[in-house]
């Protein structure tokens, strides 16, 4: 698989050239798509993405076993089934449409990570929840393996008034990367070269700054020492790096212009009163996802998480049950997540109801990339998109058992679609963990690797190394 930068490649085409020659118009949006053709061109392999989309409050089992497949008291040897004319419950109904690229995994424990609610940067690396940003996580380490002009871009929501949260990815110990939790935010960080007027001259003095720092650095580094040049080396690259990001994402304006969403900032604020009216969850969670959408389509990134008020101890999901298509009143997602009922509906219901919804947001990301032609098929050819919980498969998860649902199968690097799959579980033979489906996603980007995060020792001598075999190629 190439490594090359698409950025990169573009310059031996000559970008002038190419944007003077062509006539690109609406379609102009497909361009990212064919620059990662040409950049993998010496490989038989089309470009890979991956999506990742995490749920606070837990996946629960029942809500998302196939029905027509039985689930026993205790799963005993491994359990491979086609879908194929089996019915998603209620819950998993917006992805039917594409249920033969869908893969149901149950039956994977993640008990290293445990706590109390939501395990944050644990459910994506693996170790102790309260290491909080350990290690590299399971995205951002695909993001290193699939560069792209912005590495990892984190989107999420949270009902808590802030602009940026650190609740899921780090790029290493101590190196927590944001989730961008305001949409209006969120799409001037990422689309502002494409626009005009104001944010594009604020853009343009970004990138003024840029140039302006790295010069000062410079000029600074003839004052000082070998020990002090050393350490201001560092700034100097970090400032030169942020110029060159400027100056390829302007170079990259008219493809990130088509591909920019509009958003509605009257519905994206959080209202003044949770407990009365809709919330505005699923507004700013669509937003994101329509974010998501662009930073893909115009080749920003290829690695993405997108959560939906997941992070260390959040509680779940509230909101309004007008937002879920049932009637009005206040659903509490602490309450429900323990067993309570709200809005006249049981618990069990208002859970169903509220992943369905989520699951309907991301199904239109999946149709947008469904949509859009890349090589012999289509963008979504070539991504996997991971949905789970940072709760496992409850409200308060032992984590046990940790549900995956995953769509697509990254360009044919996976054996992924039309299945079932349940693996013993916890303590039986066969039994496998969290991190030995991570090894598989990056054994399947060409990363091979025995061990992710921290081993279970309640395991014992249970081999808990390499990936999934069962879903290799």
């Amino acid at each position: 698989m190439s490594s090359r930068d698409p950025a990169k490649t573009f310059d031996m085409l000559n970008r002038r050239s190419f944007f003077r020659g062509a006539t690109l118009g609406a379609g102009s949006v497909y361009l990212a798509p064919f620059l990662n053709d040409v950049a993998a061109a010496s490989s038989d392999k089309h470009p890979a993405r991956v999506v990742f989309f995490v749920q606070a409050n837990g996946v629960y089992p029942n809500e998302i076993q196939p029905e027509q497949i039985a689930r026993p008291k205790e799963r005993k040897s491994l359990v491979d089934r086609t879908l194929e004319g089996i019915k998603l419950g209620l819950s998993l109904e917006p992805l039917a449409p594409w249920q033969d690229r869908l893969t149901v995994i149950q039956g994977l424990s993640g008990r290293i990570a445990r706590g109390s609610h939501g395990m944050g940067f644990a459910a994506l690396g693996c170790w102790p929840m309260a290491k909080k940003d350990y290690g590299e996580t399971i995205d951002a380490a695909l993001a290193r393996n699939l560069p792209s002009l912005y590495g990892h871009v984190g989107l999420g929501t949270s009902e808590k008034s802030s602009t940026i949260t650190y609740n899921l990815t780090s790029a290493g110990r101590g190196k927590a990367l944001p989730t961008l939790v305001d949409p209006l935010l969120a799409h001037q960080q990422f689309f502002a070269a494409g626009t005009t007027g104001k944010a594009r001259k604020e853009f343009d003095l970004d990138t003024d700054l840029f140039e302006f720092l790295a010069d000062d650095v410079r000029r600074m580094q003839v004052r000082l020492n070998a020990t002090e040049k050393a350490k201001l080396e560092r700034y100097l690259e970090a400032f030169e790096n942020m110029r060159g990001r400027q100056e390829r994402l302007a170079e990259m304006s008219d493809q990130i212009r088509r591909a920019a969403p509009t958003l509605d900032p009257k519905k994206l604020r959080l209202p003044e009163n949770k407990k009365s009216g809709p919330s505005g969850i699923f507004d700013r969670l669509e937003a994101h996802f329509d974010i998501a959408a662009g930073t893909l389509i115009s080749g920003l990134t290829n690695v993405l998480t997108i959560s939906a008020n997941a992070g260390p101890d959040r509680v779940g999901i509230s909101c309004d049950a007008s937002e879920v298509g049932r009637g009005n009143g206040f659903i509490p997602g602490h309450g429900i997540g323990h067993g309570g009922s709200a809005a006249g509906m049981p618990s069990s219901l208002c859970h169903a109801l509220i992943r369905r919804t989520c699951l309907s947001k991301l199904a239109e990301l999946i149709r947008t990339l469904e949509s859009i032609p890349e090589g012999n098929g289509s963008m979504l050819d070539n991504t996997l998109i991971v949905y789970t919980s940072d709760a496992a498969d409850s409200h308060h998860p032992g984590c046990q058992e940790w549900p995956f649902i995953l769509i697509g199968d990254l360009g044919g690097r996976l054996k992924l679609g039309n299945r079932y799959l349940g693996f013993p579980d916890y303590g039986n033979p066969g039994h496998r963990t969290i991190a030995n489906l991570y090894l598989s996603l990056l054994s399947a980007v060409g990363e091979r690797r025995k061990q992710f995060g921290i081993a279970d020792s309640g395991l014992g001598d249970l081999d808990q190394s390499g990936p999934l075999t069962e879903i290799l190629v």
